[in-house]
This record gives C-alpha cells, sequence and structure tokens, in this order.
C-alpha cells in the first residue's frame, strides 16, 4: 500500500458510476481467475459473492454462467459461498453456485443485520474440520441417489446430513474421506444395515424432498424424458 497507489486507488472508486446493472458472470469468472493451480493449493481458495442473483449485464443465462464457472475452476479447489440478499433472490443460481463448488450459501432479507451474517460465516469458516468430503460404502449394501450428490465442506459446529438409497443387508463399513491441512484422513465406521427398518418413518420423507428437487432441476435444465 505505497502512497501512489492509493492514489490510485482513490481515484479509481472516485469514478465509479451506479449503473444499476449486475454482471454476474464477469464478476464471477474475475473473482476465480487468481485461483491456483491444483499443484500449488495447499488449501481451498474462498470466494464470498453477495448478490441478489439476477444477471441484467452480460450473459444472463443461468445455465451458461454456471458452465463458464464449472469450465473457469476445472480441478482446483474453488470454493463459492453465496450471499442472497432481498427477497427477489435467484435461489437456483445460488444454491447450484454453491453446491458445484463444495460451499454454502446464506439468505439475508432486509430486516436482518447483513453484517452479522457475514460476521457468523468468517467465524464458521475460520474452523475448518474436513474438506473434499466423500462418503463410501463397502460390504454388502450399494448405495444410490444419494443427496447432496457433491458433499460440502465440513466446519466446526455444523453438521452434514446426507441422504440417499441403499440395497441389500449385513456387515457394512461407512468410510468418510477428506483432508485437513492438506493432509488426507479417513473415518471408518462398521454397522449392520437391515433389510428394511421402518421405526423412523420420516426419513423416507426428507429423501423424497431432496429427490423430487433434484428430479426438477434437471427437468428445467436437460427437458422430460420417459
Amino acid at each position: 500500500a505505497e502512497p501512489a497507489a492509493i492514489r490510485k486507488a482513490e481515484a479509481f472508486i472516485q469514478n465509479l458510476k451506479p449503473a444499476g446493472g449486475t454482471a454476474i458472470e464477469d464478476a464471477l469468472l474475475k473473482s476465480l481467475a487468481p485461483a491456483p493451480e491444483p499443484a500449488k493449493a495447499g488449501r481451498p481458495y474462498f470466494v464470498v459473492f453477495l448478490t441478489d442473483g439476477q444477471p441484467t449485464i452480460g450473459t444472463i443465462d443461468i445455465d451458461v454462467i454456471l458452465n463458464r464457472v464449472a469450465k473457469e475452476a476445472g480441478d482446483r479447489r474453488l470454493r463459492v459461498f453465496c450471499f442472497g440478499l432481498g427477497t427477489d433472490v435467484n435461489t437456483h443460481l445460488l444454491d447450484r453456485l454453491a453446491e458445484q463448488t463444495r460451499a454454502a450459501t446464506t439468505y439475508v432479507l432486509p430486516s436482518e443485520n447483513l453484517e452479522v451474517k457475514v460476521s457468523s460465516f468468517y467465524a464458521k469458516i475460520n474452523d475448518p474440520v474436513l474438506a473434499d468430503v466423500q462418503v463410501a460404502f463397502e460390504g454388502a449394501v450399494r448405495a444410490s441417489q444419494m443427496h447432496p450428490s457433491v458433499l460440502p465442506d465440513l466446519f466446526k459446529d455444523e453438521q452434514l446430513v446426507v441422504f440417499g438409497r441403499y440395497a441389500g443387508s449385513g456387515a457394512v463399513a461407512i468410510k468418510l474421506t477428506g483432508q485437513v491441512n492438506g493432509e488426507p484422513r479417513a473415518f471408518t465406521m462398521e454397522t449392520t444395515v437391515p433389510e428394511r427398518a421402518a421405526e423412523h418413518a420420516f426419513i423416507p420423507r426428507l429423501w423424497a424432498m431432496r429427490r423430487v428437487g433434484w428430479l426438477l432441476d434437471q427437468i428445467r435444465l436437460h427437458g422430460e424424458s420417459m
């Protein structure tokens, strides 16, 4: 922060004009550009994206924006945490963006304090527990139709709930893997899965809600199929 650089920054800010437009694609691509390549990435690269999610300048097609972000991200360890501001928020864009980058979305109503929300977010990500989370099943049980399909990073005092279906019964090892400070970690829990368990009737409903939401996304993206 040399004096010349400060004067240049102040001049730049003074020349900004409020045009009322939202160039979401340009903003995202510029924010992702400095992210290190996989070989040099010792930890995830975080982007905090505050928006109503309504693009009005440049590319306005949501699917095109998501595809461009995914292409730009590649296999780099990018995380785009979204803050949806206001009541007219494009939740589809923000949720998809956060999901495909293993991040999370927070929504802020006009009556809520944005500063408190952002402070709580920074307090959360200050204590990561497990990154690049994956779950695998070893044994007689096969899991399918799991939601979320891409698991977000796990932070302190947070829980990650995954719903899915399974076929088969008997002994199974549930393996949770991820990274802590760039080092691989694995946790295994061995249990026995019954062929049918009906004592928790609320679980199928929760899975069905996730599944229906995913199917609606597929219909919107690819059209209906028989």
